[in-house]
Protein backbone atom coordinates (compact mmCIF):
# COMPACT_ATOMS: atom_id res chain seq x y z
CA UNK A 1 0.00 0.00 0.00
CA UNK A 2 1.85 3.45 -1.01
CA UNK A 3 1.65 6.32 1.55
CA UNK A 4 0.10 9.25 -0.17
CA UNK A 5 2.85 12.23 0.37
CA UNK A 6 1.88 15.87 1.18
CA UNK A 7 2.75 18.34 -1.75
CA UNK A 8 4.69 21.17 -0.02
CA UNK A 9 4.18 23.18 -2.92
CA UNK A 10 0.84 25.44 -1.62
CA UNK A 11 2.82 26.53 1.40
CA UNK A 12 6.32 27.14 -0.59
CA UNK A 13 4.18 29.34 -3.33
CA UNK A 14 2.50 31.02 0.11
CA UNK A 15 5.96 31.60 1.09
CA UNK A 16 7.25 32.87 -1.44
CA UNK A 17 4.93 35.30 -2.30
CA UNK A 18 4.95 37.02 1.12
CA UNK A 19 7.95 37.58 1.24
CA UNK A 20 8.16 39.08 -2.20
CA UNK A 21 5.50 41.67 -0.99
CA UNK A 22 7.78 42.50 1.84
CA UNK A 23 10.79 42.78 -0.17
CA UNK A 24 8.80 44.88 -2.42
CA UNK A 25 7.30 47.14 0.44
CA UNK A 26 10.41 47.77 2.11
CA UNK A 27 11.08 49.98 4.93
CA UNK A 28 8.33 53.10 5.21
CA UNK A 29 9.86 56.31 5.03
CA UNK A 30 10.31 58.56 8.08
CA UNK A 31 6.33 60.61 8.45
CA UNK A 32 7.47 63.82 7.46
CA UNK A 33 6.93 66.56 10.53
CA UNK A 34 3.75 68.78 10.00
CA UNK A 35 4.12 72.45 9.13
CA UNK A 36 2.55 73.47 12.17
CA UNK A 37 4.93 71.70 14.31
CA UNK A 38 7.80 73.12 12.26
CA UNK A 39 6.22 76.79 13.03
CA UNK A 40 5.47 75.57 16.81
CA UNK A 41 9.43 74.08 17.08
CA UNK A 42 11.01 77.60 15.09
CA UNK A 43 8.21 80.21 17.46
CA UNK A 44 9.87 78.46 20.90
CA UNK A 45 13.36 78.79 19.41
CA UNK A 46 12.84 82.24 18.49
CA UNK A 47 11.51 82.69 22.37
CA UNK A 48 14.05 80.74 23.80
CA UNK A 49 16.80 82.77 22.37
CA UNK A 50 15.24 85.97 23.11
CA UNK A 51 14.57 84.97 26.83
CA UNK A 52 17.29 83.85 27.20
CA UNK A 53 19.34 86.48 25.84
CA UNK A 54 17.91 88.97 28.34
CA UNK A 55 18.82 87.00 31.28
CA UNK A 56 22.07 86.95 30.25
CA UNK A 57 22.30 90.37 30.04
CA UNK A 58 20.64 91.11 33.10
CA UNK A 59 22.82 88.28 35.49
CA UNK A 60 26.00 89.81 33.63
CA UNK A 61 25.24 93.52 34.14
CA UNK A 62 24.52 92.50 38.12
CA UNK A 63 27.63 90.37 38.73
CA UNK A 64 29.87 93.14 37.04
CA UNK A 65 28.56 95.74 39.46
CA UNK A 66 25.55 97.23 37.50
CA UNK A 67 27.85 97.96 34.76
CA UNK A 68 25.67 98.07 30.71
CA UNK A 69 27.21 94.94 29.09
CA UNK A 70 26.87 93.90 25.26
CA UNK A 71 26.82 90.38 24.23
CA UNK A 72 27.03 88.36 21.37
CA UNK A 73 26.21 84.84 21.19
CA UNK A 74 28.32 82.19 19.75
CA UNK A 75 27.23 78.88 20.22
CA UNK A 76 24.10 77.80 22.08
CA UNK A 77 23.06 74.17 23.10
CA UNK A 78 19.71 73.42 24.24
CA UNK A 79 18.80 70.18 25.61
CA UNK A 80 15.20 68.81 26.16
CA UNK A 81 15.27 67.30 29.50
CA UNK A 82 11.12 67.17 30.48
CA UNK A 83 8.29 68.45 28.41
CA UNK A 84 8.38 71.85 30.09
CA UNK A 85 12.17 72.17 30.49
CA UNK A 86 15.00 72.99 28.66
CA UNK A 87 18.23 72.97 29.60
CA UNK A 88 20.51 75.70 27.69
CA UNK A 89 24.47 76.58 27.68
CA UNK A 90 26.78 77.66 25.67
CA UNK A 91 29.64 80.89 25.32
CA UNK A 92 29.46 83.96 23.73
CA UNK A 93 31.36 87.37 24.21
CA UNK A 94 30.75 90.46 26.53
CA UNK A 95 31.60 94.21 26.23
CA UNK A 96 31.63 95.62 29.18
CA UNK A 97 30.38 99.39 29.69
CA UNK A 98 32.23 101.68 27.21
CA UNK A 99 35.03 99.09 26.72
CA UNK A 100 36.26 98.31 23.53
CA UNK A 101 37.63 94.72 24.03
CA UNK A 102 35.10 91.81 23.61
CA UNK A 103 35.70 89.24 26.31
CA UNK A 104 34.64 85.39 26.57
CA UNK A 105 31.72 84.05 28.51
CA UNK A 106 29.97 80.61 28.96
CA UNK A 107 26.72 80.28 30.37
CA UNK A 108 24.38 77.63 31.48
CA UNK A 109 20.63 78.44 32.34
CA UNK A 110 16.96 76.24 32.86
CA UNK A 111 14.50 77.72 30.39
CA UNK A 112 10.74 76.61 30.79
CA UNK A 113 8.99 76.42 27.80
CA UNK A 114 5.53 76.76 29.26
CA UNK A 115 5.97 79.54 31.12
CA UNK A 116 8.57 81.35 28.72
CA UNK A 117 11.11 82.24 31.11
CA UNK A 118 14.56 81.55 32.38
CA UNK A 119 16.53 80.87 35.38
CA UNK A 120 19.01 82.84 36.84
CA UNK A 121 22.31 81.49 34.75
CA UNK A 122 25.21 80.05 35.84
CA UNK A 123 28.46 82.51 34.14
CA UNK A 124 32.06 82.12 33.84
CA UNK A 125 33.20 85.50 33.12
CA UNK A 126 36.53 85.96 31.14
CA UNK A 127 36.71 83.04 29.06
CA UNK A 128 39.49 83.16 26.51
CA UNK A 129 40.48 80.57 24.00
CA UNK A 130 43.91 79.43 22.68
CA UNK A 131 45.45 82.77 22.08
CA UNK A 132 44.95 83.45 25.71
CA UNK A 133 48.36 84.33 27.84
CA UNK A 134 49.02 83.09 31.39
CA UNK A 135 50.40 86.12 33.63
CA UNK A 136 53.16 85.81 36.80
CA UNK A 137 50.38 86.55 39.42
CA UNK A 138 50.58 89.89 40.96
CA UNK A 139 51.00 89.71 44.70
CA UNK A 140 49.17 92.88 45.34
CA UNK A 141 45.98 91.57 43.74
CA UNK A 142 46.38 88.18 45.08
CA UNK A 143 46.08 89.63 48.74
CA UNK A 144 43.33 91.98 48.07
CA UNK A 145 41.07 88.94 46.01
CA UNK A 146 42.00 87.00 49.40
CA UNK A 147 40.94 89.66 51.66
CA UNK A 148 38.19 90.63 49.46
CA UNK A 149 36.86 86.63 49.25
CA UNK A 150 37.44 86.09 53.66
CA UNK A 151 35.16 89.16 53.66
CA UNK A 152 32.19 87.43 51.41
CA UNK A 153 32.66 84.23 53.20
CA UNK A 154 32.06 86.18 56.43
CA UNK A 155 29.26 88.29 55.55
CA UNK A 156 27.53 84.95 53.99
CA UNK A 157 28.13 82.95 56.55
CA UNK A 158 27.87 84.98 59.90
CA UNK A 159 31.55 84.37 61.17
CA UNK A 160 33.70 87.04 62.37
CA UNK A 161 36.80 84.70 61.54
CA UNK A 162 37.20 83.02 57.77
CA UNK A 163 40.75 82.42 57.26
CA UNK A 164 41.49 81.30 53.41
CA UNK A 165 44.27 79.52 52.01
CA UNK A 166 44.75 79.41 47.98
CA UNK A 167 47.15 76.95 46.97
CA UNK A 168 46.19 77.27 42.87
CA UNK A 169 46.42 80.60 41.44
CA UNK A 170 46.40 81.24 37.84
CA UNK A 171 46.11 85.06 36.12
CA UNK A 172 45.18 85.23 32.59
CA UNK A 173 44.72 87.94 30.02
CA UNK A 174 40.97 88.59 29.24
CA UNK A 175 41.77 90.38 25.99
CA UNK A 176 44.13 93.83 26.39
CA UNK A 177 42.44 95.55 29.25
CA UNK A 178 41.64 92.57 31.79
CA UNK A 179 42.69 89.84 33.80
CA UNK A 180 40.55 86.74 34.73
CA UNK A 181 42.27 85.36 37.96
CA UNK A 182 41.25 81.61 38.64
CA UNK A 183 42.22 80.21 42.29
CA UNK A 184 41.27 76.97 44.20
CA UNK A 185 41.92 76.38 48.01
CA UNK A 186 40.78 75.94 51.43
CA UNK A 187 38.15 77.82 52.91
CA UNK A 188 38.37 77.37 57.50
CA UNK A 189 35.71 77.77 59.56
CA UNK A 190 37.61 77.18 62.49
CA UNK A 191 35.98 74.69 64.69
CA UNK A 192 32.86 74.28 62.29
CA UNK A 193 35.15 73.13 59.75
CA UNK A 194 37.14 73.24 56.15
CA UNK A 195 35.61 73.75 52.49
CA UNK A 196 37.12 73.05 49.17
CA UNK A 197 36.53 76.48 47.97
CA UNK A 198 37.45 78.09 43.90
CA UNK A 199 37.92 81.57 43.34
CA UNK A 200 36.51 83.37 40.11
CA UNK A 201 37.39 87.15 39.62
CA UNK A 202 37.93 89.72 36.82
CA UNK A 203 40.14 92.63 37.04
CA UNK A 204 40.12 95.85 35.14
CA UNK A 205 43.72 96.70 34.72
CA UNK A 206 42.75 100.24 32.86
CA UNK A 207 40.30 101.15 35.98
CA UNK A 208 42.19 99.21 38.33
CA UNK A 209 39.30 97.91 39.94
CA UNK A 210 38.15 95.00 40.52
CA UNK A 211 34.44 94.15 38.40
CA UNK A 212 33.78 90.72 39.65
CA UNK A 213 34.60 88.60 42.53
CA UNK A 214 33.07 85.15 42.85
CA UNK A 215 33.75 81.71 44.88
CA UNK A 216 32.53 78.20 45.50
CA UNK A 217 32.42 76.27 47.99
CA UNK A 218 32.15 72.53 47.67
CA UNK A 219 30.80 72.80 44.19
CA UNK A 220 27.98 74.30 44.66
CA UNK A 221 27.40 78.34 43.45
CA UNK A 222 26.60 80.75 46.42
CA UNK A 223 24.42 83.60 45.63
CA UNK A 224 25.29 85.86 43.43
CA UNK A 225 28.22 88.63 43.98
CA UNK A 226 28.87 91.10 41.84
CA UNK A 227 32.09 92.70 42.91
CA UNK A 228 31.88 96.57 42.33
CA UNK A 229 34.35 96.86 45.05
CA UNK A 230 37.36 98.84 44.18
Amino acid sequence: MTTPRLCAWPFAVALCLATATALATGPKPATPIPQSSKDALAHERETLDGVVAASLVGALSEQLGDRPVKIKLKHVDVQVTSLRDRLVSGQGELQIDTAQDWIGFRFSTLYDAIFESAGYPELSIGTVGPGGRTLPNDSKLVRELDDRVVGMLGKEFGYQQVRLQLDRIDTIEAGTRYLRIDADGIADFGMDGTAPARVEALYDREQDAWLRVSYTLDGTPPPASPASLR
